[in-house]
């Protein structure tokens, strides 16, 4: 129905103010051609208005050719002939959008391969859900998830990831961002948080939204920096260990250890674990969840099924030690859950049944193919380059040894139409590197995508 503001002050005739708003309407693009316009009965009555005056407007607007009118079917908006031009409410937005068409190949880090997604298996369960007698999963469900969805994830962490816990230290939300807002509300604001240098950018942001003063920490070749860590004097240290985001550093056993020893060293200290990518790995065994190992409840564990499913599905996860469990009902416990108890069924379906199981092995096998090609067209630039982070996950980085500098290499990449992303992207502190650092993405491309894009970054770099 459309909602037009009549001027009761003006002169001029309700008709033509009606006229007026819906040609502008069509000419602005907001009413597109074939766009179904309302009853003149129905329009009369929304706007308080007597039907002729609706049937007044409708006629100027049809003599002109703005609308048709089709025998028993109603008014519809017609095809101008010349499209008159669209008025942006954001000309920088568009250019965005128009950037982002340009590129021939885009090297983003973010996104899956979606050609290979069960799509038969989904619609199926989707299907499913809706024609059983399920009709509690239009009601209002648990705050934390539903109990029965929450029991697969607890057997899948346990069983994929060597997580120990209950159902009831899961919470479901609809993606990290939302669990890092309720993670906030659990913390004194006195608190300072370390995080990892290069950093995650979300997570450093919805704390610092949140009044969190944030700490830097350096890396080295295993992850944090542990005595860096001692003098910084935070009691909360945010971490990737099992694919550190974005430079893909696997952290080894020892120096967890260590991270949790100096978690244990101080009461109220905590640990939050984002297990990102740690799905997909290349080369070794995967090393267990950090959460594992955690004997004394100091790790907070995050998870999510963006990057083994689909970002779309928005479905996240958190696991909370048993004494920040309490505090979470105390303050949190009376928010709505976020996530479609018709979405966490289908997606609980397709853990219990196996679907799960299968797509990830499938997917696996299709990201390391795509791993390794990246790989071996990198290795074509010789000594100019040195790959870094590709044994999991589904990006690499590459840090370039030739003349050219940082911007220099954007540009030539860009105007070749490659969209490539710098690691000091990711740096808080931004720091002048001879040597600059790009993150390659390579899941949602296909090898032949790959191939191009390294062909040109080849030419031109």
């Amino acid at each position: 129905m459309l909602t037009i503001e009549l001027n009761y002050q003006s002169k001029e005739p309700f008709y033509e103010q009606i006229y007026k708003y819906i040609r502008d309407e069509i000419k602005e693009g907001m009413l597109e051609k074939y766009t179904k316009l309302p009853s003149s009965r129905g329009l009369a009555s929304h706007l308080s208005v007597s039907r002729n005056t609706i049937d007044m407007a409708y006629s100027q607007l049809i003599s002109e050719g703005y609308i048709e009118s089709i025998p028993k079917k109603g008014y519809y908006v017609c095809e101008l002939e010349q499209d008159f031009p669209k008025i942006s409410l954001d000309d920088d937005w568009e250019e965005v959008v128009k950037e982002e068409e340009d590129y021939l190949v885009d090297f983003s880090p973010n996104g899956v391969d979606m050609e290979n997604f069960p799509y038969n298996q989904w619609r199926k369960l989707m299907k499913e859900t809706m024609q059983t007698d399920n009709s509690e999963l239009f009601q209002l469900g648990d705050p934390q998830g539903d109990l029965s969805f929450r029991k697969t994830i607890r057997l899948y962490l346990h069983q994929s990831r060597g997580v120990n816990c209950q159902e009831n230290q899961i919470i479901v939300g609809a993606g990290m961002d939302y669990l890092l807002l309720l993670l906030g509300m659990l913390f004194d604001k006195t608190k300072k948080i370390a995080f990892e240098e290069a950093v995650y950018p979300q997570a450093y942001q919805v704390f610092q939204s949140l009044g969190f003063i944030g700490e830097n920490i350096p890396l080295d070749s295993q992850g944090i920096r542990i005595k860096e860590l001692e003098k910084s004097g935070c009691d909360i240290a945010y971490v990737t260990p099992s694919h550190q985001y974005p430079t893909g550093i696997v952290m080894p056993i020892h120096r967890r250890l260590k991270l949790l020893a100096w978690a244990q060293e101080k009461e109220g200290r905590y640990i939050i674990e984002d297990d990102y990518d740690s799905e997909f790995r290349y080369h070794g065994r995967p090393i267990p969840a950090l959460q594992g190992n955690d004997r004394k409840g100091n790790v907070i564990y995050l998870g999510t099924f963006s990057k083994g499913v689909s970002p779309a599905i928005r479905i996240s996860y958190m696991v909370l030690p048993q004494t920040l469990y309490k505090k979470f009902r105390e303050k949190c416990g009376f928010y709505s859950s976020t996530v479609s108890r018709i979405d966490q069924e289908v997606m609980n379906q397709f853990m219990a049944k196996g679907y799960f199981e299968r797509h990830l092995n499938r997917m696996r096998g299709i990201y390391r193919n795509k791993h390794d090609c990246l790989v071996q067209e990198l290795k074509q630039f010789g000594l100019k380059i040195q790959i870094f982070g590709e044994s999991a996950g589904l990006h690499l980085l590459v840090q370039y040894f030739g003349k050219k500098k940082e911007e220099e290499l954007l540009h030539l990449a860009k105007e070749n139409g490659v969209k490539v992303y710098p690691l000091s992207d990711y740096m808080v502190k931004k720091k002048s590197n001879p040597y600059p650092i790009f993150i390659l993405g390579f899941a949602r491309l296909s090898e032949e995508e790959i191939k191009k894009g390294i062909s040109i970054l080849r030419k031109v770099w």
